[in-house]
């Protein structure tokens, strides 16, 4: 275990270095010269976005957190693992979802299938957030700030596609996924007898029914704290864009924070999106009328701010030290 982390911080250390190279170093120690202050409050906004998404996960697991655990201690392990899904670059963005479950189960004692279980959860109010975060920025811009035919295209496709991504998940999480993945592992002989598991399996996939059924309060909240967090990052392009005096309003701000959102998910089988984030943005202030620089400026800094943060999360997972097991694990 021990020399696997050592493997995985030597590889987050490494996809941190490949993207400061590609944004380069003298870009950012320009940046951050000319900025100076300013970038302070720009670090204080993220920690917010996190807080919110902390919130969401939180609201999504099928039994009450023991009180024991801490909002702190979800946050630091969702830190963590938005880490490793941005330095786990064989994993679809998703290498870091399993590392938070672990660390749940390791630190706090939660079973693994119930921490499993929450995550698969807030994906659904995750993607679902998103979508409503995306379109309500289309909306609130729309005689303003009208898309050009090739953005209108692009988000339609992406609205569509992550919409029924969130509809085969919520499906599957109905249908009873966790009694296929314990049939899966008898097949491969995973594990040896195993009727009390198989017990707690189909338990878990009752108790997954039920949130979505039983208890809609839950699944309203963490599907708006999630669409909080998203809607936190406008402030985040608003206030970027106020430092580089950019002409964009709140609004605008919404809608360029939706294209962005868009634009990481579409690559989110490049590490950290290195290199096609930064391109990407370039080309939509390129479709809102702005010059490249401009564009390429504005990704600069957002991308520095992704540096600072994919550093403490590294700090934080190779620092975090062993605590006692709780003994009773959440069923």
């Amino acid at each position: 275990m021990k020399i696997a982390k050592l493997l995985l911080l030597v590889l987050g250390v490494y996809i941190l270095y490949l993207t400061v190279s590609t944004v380069g170093i003298e870009n950012i120690s320009r940046q951050l010269y000319a900025l100076k202050w300013q970038l302070v409050p720009l670090l204080l906004i993220y920690p917010v976005i996190f807080a919110f998404d902390t919130l969401g996960w939180k609201c999504a697991f099928p039994k009450e957190l023991p009180k024991s655990i801490s909002f702190l201690d979800l946050y630091f392990i969702r830190i963590i693992g938005e880490t490793f899904n941005v330095v786990i670059p064989w994993a679809a963005s998703l290498g870091g979802e399993p590392l938070k479950a672990e660390l749940l189960k390791s630190k706090h004692g939660i079973s693994l299938s119930e921490g499993v279980a929450s995550i698969l959860i807030v994906h659904t109010t995750f993607w679902i957030s998103l979508n409503l975060f995306v379109i309500g920025g289309i909306l609130v811009t729309l005689k303003t700030f009208p898309l050009t035919p090739l953005l209108w295209k692009s988000v339609l496709i992406f609205i569509v596609s992550l919409g029924f991504i969130a509809i085969l998940l919520v499906i599957g999480l109905h249908l009873g996924i966790f009694k296929h993945v314990h049939s899966l592992g008898e097949t491969l002989k995973w594990w040896g007898p195993s009727s009390e598991k198989k017990h707690k399996y189909l338990q878990l996939d009752d108790k997954i029914k039920k949130f979505y059924t039983a208890n809609p309060k839950n699944f309203f909240l963490s599907s708006c704290f999630n669409f909080l967090g998203w809607f936190t990052g406008t402030f985040e392009v608003y206030f970027i864009a106020r430092i580089l005096h950019i002409p964009l309003g709140l609004r605008e701000a919404w809608l360029l924070e939706s294209l962005i959102q868009v634009l990481r998910i579409v690559t989110f089988f490049i590490p950290a999106s290195v290199g096609a984030q930064e391109g990407g943005i370039v080309l939509i202030f390129l479709q809102f009328g702005f010059e490249n620089s401009v564009g390429l400026t504005f990704a600069i800094i957002r991308r520095i701010r992704e540096i600072i943060w994919l550093g403490i999360g590294l700090i934080l997972w190779f620092l975090m030290e062993d605590r006692p097991k709780i003994k009773a694990e959440v069923r």
